[in-house]
């Protein structure tokens, strides 16, 4: 599954990727008020400035109704900020909802910027950033998670995130996440260890997997979903990981170029 996304190209420089002042304005407020926001909405109006726009594929894929648990690739690039996946796929995926059915997708997020290249801003940006990213997860209601490569003294906390993501969607809600949970440039990266197990205690909460890649092709962000599915897990736990793990990347490698 390596290599699927292209190296970079001229034709990035034609995408211009910018939020509205107004949106990160009232982002901010919310966060400091600590006021609910839609992200749907939000996802919608930062959408409505994207040059060239949005191209969604397969988006008859996606299902009416029912929780699904939405899962990408952690595309990235200089210049390519993640947030826009998540606005990108949840604009998307909340067009596609029945009316009455909740459009919102609830995003598993970083919990803070690491900076392993740098001990000053690990040391200062680090807490900054986590007390930022929670602030945004209580007004969207997403999951903050402690970042991969995982830090030992942050067990505990990666524990009660994964237990709150099940809480969600034992409750009916629709997830978002990326299983590589870290960026991998230039291709298509491996799930760490445990991620299988993670995905495998979601759709045994009622979660059907929506795969969806992310890529920019011809000169704009695309986004492409895949039939949503249900994994077959197998009851060892030793095996449970690995097989949940391979049959989710490989749906998502299928809607990548």
């Amino acid at each position: 599954m390596n290599d699927i996304i292209p190296p970079p190209s001229p034709e990035w420089e034609t995408i211009r990727y910018c939020l509205p002042r107004s949106l990160v304005t009232g982002i901010l407020w919310s966060a400091l008020m600590l006021r609910r926001r839609s992200f749907v909405r939000d996802a919608r109006a930062a959408l409505a400035g994207l040059q060239p726009p949005l191209e969604v594929a397969g988006g008859e894929n996606v299902p009416a109704r029912g929780p699904l648990l939405v899962a990408c690739n952690h595309y990235n690039r200089p210049g390519f900020d993640a947030w826009w996946l998540a606005l990108a796929i949840s604009a998307a995926v909340g067009a596609r909802r029945a009316p009455g059915i909740d459009p919102e997708v609830r995003w598993v997020m970083t919990a803070a910027w690491t900076f392993p290249e740098s001990r000053w801003k690990r040391r200062f940006l680090t807490p900054l950033t986590k007390w930022a990213f929670r602030r945004v997860a209580q007004v969207y209601d997403f999951v903050p998670m402690p970042a991969m490569p995982p830090d030992p003294g942050e067990v505990e906390e990666r524990a009660r995130a994964v237990l709150e993501t099940v809480r969600l969607a034992r409750r009916g809600f629709s997830i978002g996440l990326a299983p590589e949970g870290m960026d991998t440039p230039g291709e298509l990266g491996e799930p760490p260890a445990g991620a299988g197990r993670f995905l495998a205690l979601l759709v045994e909460a009622g979660l059907a997997i929506l795969p969806v890649g992310a890529s920019e092709r011809a000169g704009r962000l695309r986004v492409s979903f895949g039939p949503a599915f249900v994994p077959p897990i197998p009851l060892a736990r030793e095996e449970r990981d690995r097989a949940v793990s391979r049959q989710v990347m490989e749906a998502i490698a299928r809607q990548l170029p």
